[in-house]
Formats: C-alpha cells, sequence, structure tokens
C-alpha cells in the first residue's frame, strides 16, 4: 500500500460555485432536485444556477473526452490530463480563482534525476486580501490572508513529463448564511449523482462550534465496478481510501483489488441544523491509481537510463583521462 498523508502544505484560491454542479457521467442517475422549504435555505438547483454565472465570461473548455467513464466533481474526472483538469477548475470557479501548484506528489517517487512538471493544483475562491507580513505573518497563506474560503478543490495529477493524469479529487464548500442548502436536499443530491452509498453514517453533535453532527457517505467498488459490500474481505480495507480537506489536511491511500472510492461529509450548521454548513467530496480509483504510479515509476526509469547512457556516451568521446 501507499499512501500519501497531510497535504496542507499545498495552498491557493477559488470562486463561488454550487453544490453538485458537473457535466459527465453519473452511475447513480440525474442529480435529485431539491424542494424548496420555506426559510430553509437554497435550493440546489439555485446553487447550480449560480455555480453556471461564476465563470464570469471565461472561455470554457469543453465537457470530458468520452473515454473518461465515470462519475466526475464539478466536472472534473479520474484518468483527465493535468491541463485540462486545471481549465475545467477554472472554469468552474471563476475568473478570479487563484492557483498554486505543486511539483511533487507521491512522497516515495524516484524520479531518477527527471525534471518532473506540475503534479498537483489548488485553486481556491473566497473573500482574501493581501496579507500584511510584519503584523500578520502568522496568518498568512502565500501572499493572502483570508477572511473566508468559499470553495477549495485540489486535484492530484501527477506522472512522468507529459503524461501527467488526474487520479485524485477533493472539493471544499463553506456556504455562508443565506445561501445554505438544505442537509435533506443535500443528501439527495448526493445520492442522486452517485447512487446509493454503501456507507451512510450520521455523527452526532460533538459540541463543535460551527458544526452541529454531520453525515458521513461512502461509495466503494470493485475495480470491475461492482459496488463493494460486507462480504468482501477488502471491504473495510478499501472503503476509507481517501478523506480530507481540500484546503487543508487530507489523505489517500491506495491498494489493488480496490476500486472507485468516493467519500462525502455533510456538516450541519450549527446554526440551524436542517441546514449544510460545510459539503466535502473526494474521490480516487486506488486500483487503476497503483497501476498508474508503477507506469510513471518504469517511464521514469526508461528516461533516466537513457539519459544516463547518453551521457555515458558523450564523455567517452572527450578525451583520455589525464593523471
Amino acid at each position: 500500500m501507499n499512501a500519501i498523508g497531510n497535504m496542507g502544505r499545498v495552498a491557493t484560491v477559488a470562486a463561488l460555485a454550487a453544490l453538485l454542479a458537473a457535466c459527465g457521467g453519473k452511475p447513480g442517475g440525474e442529480p435529485a432536485a431539491g424542494a424548496k422549504d420555506k426559510d430553509m435555505g437554497e435550493t440546489v438547483d439555485e446553487l447550480d444556477e449560480a455555480a453556471a454565472e461564476s465563470a464570469g465570461g471565461m472561455q470554457c473548455p469543453p465537457k470530458a473526452r468520452k473515454e473518461l467513464a465515470g462519475p466526475d466533481i464539478v466536472g472534473l474526472k479520474l484518468g483527465m490530463r493535468y491541463d485540462e483538469a486545471l481549465a475545467t477548475a477554472r472554469c468552474a470557479l471563476g475568473a478570479n480563482a487563484v492557483v498554486n501548484e505543486e511539483k511533487r506528489w507521491f512522497d516515495d517517487l524516484d524520479t531518477q534525476g527527471v525534471e518532473l512538471g506540475p503534479q498537483t493544483f489548488t485553486i481556491m475562491q473566497g473573500r482574501f486580501r493581501p496579507c500584511d507580513y510584519a503584523r500578520e505573518w502568522q496568518e498568512c497563506d502565500g501572499k493572502y490572508k483570508w477572511e473566508h474560503r468559499d470553495e477549495a478543490i485540489n486535484v492530484a495529477a501527477p506522472g512522468a513529463p507529459g503524461k501527467e493524469q488526474v487520479v485524485a479529487i477533493w472539493r471544499s464548500q463553506y456556504f455562508p448564511e443565506g445561501k445554505r442548502p438544505t442537509v435533506d436536499a443535500t443528501l439527495a443530491a448526493l445520492k442522486g449523482k452517485y447512487g446509493e452509498p454503501q456507507v451512510m453514517t450520521e455523527n452526532a453533535d460533538s459540541g463543535n462550534a460551527l458544526h452541529a453532527g454531520s453525515w458521513d457517505l461512502v461509495w466503494v467498488r470493485a475495480p470491475d465496478g461492482a459496488p463493494m459490500t460486507e462480504p468482501n474481505p477488502l471491504f473495510h480495507a478499501c472503503q476509507y481510501g481517501i478523506s480530507g480537506k481540500a484546503d487543508g489536511s487530507f489523505h489517500a491511500s491506495w491498494r489493488e483489488g480496490c476500486g472507485l472510492n468516493i467519500r462525502a461529509e455533510v456538516y450541519r450548521s450549527r446554526g440551524n441544523p436542517a441546514l449544510a454548513g460545510e459539503l466535502h467530496v473526494s474521490m480516487m480509483n486506488q486500483d487503476a491509481l497503483a497501476r498508474h504510479k508503477r507506469a510513471t515509476e518504469d517511464e521514469l526509469r526508461r528516461v533516466g537510463d537513457a539519459r544516463r547512457a547518453e551521457e555515458v556516451q558523450q564523455a567517452g568521446g572527450s578525451g583520455d583521462v589525464k593523471l
């Protein structure tokens, strides 16, 4: 098993988007429409309309390539190229989104001396201003101080140069007052998009100052796409491969024999537990990720061997060693 632990070092900026605005395949059918309850917050449909307007006139890329089957998160799909994933995320979060890229994702990857391109990006949106390093350096996130993060997306797309590929996606949304969907509508939208989860747990109110309990939904499938259930000996090992918040600490671990893994965490608002204050959704395919890592290692080894052989050939023609 391989693992990436706390990736909080990746920081960035992005724009307000919808609850589950997306394009591409939906194995669980069409998203359920949120019923509007009086004084119970925004519906999912209204939030989707806000997301459609968030691009700010940007030239958006086409929907995901047809060969990329499976579900998405706000139009992002596993298997996308790095460039198309970044363009899709920028379009989803708006023209004023700020992006941070990192050139490392696999912690134990031997690069064979090959210079890697960006391997992961985070994009966030919200209220921020330039940070005063002299007075508030501990609160600075790069050049900015955040007053409120509305949304964050982190995408891991590691690979050898030219072969970077999306292997994991995290999305976090922090709904402001007056724009919070109902918890019931949020759960219905998640089930409508991804199908019935294999695990659905309600967590009691823990006394957190911001949250009044939460729901944890997990979808776990075998490599052939079939839902995993309790009798499968790998069920418990596979179900919690991915978790966390896109703008802070997040986690991914993988093993062969585990397929698509989606997790959603819905946090109830402290002010009104019937409304969702936060939503975190993450996705990866563990078996595909393991195969991609092996392919990346093989390609880097091939490129590294070719470079070393060329250097030896050039050195051999440079004349005799003088002692």
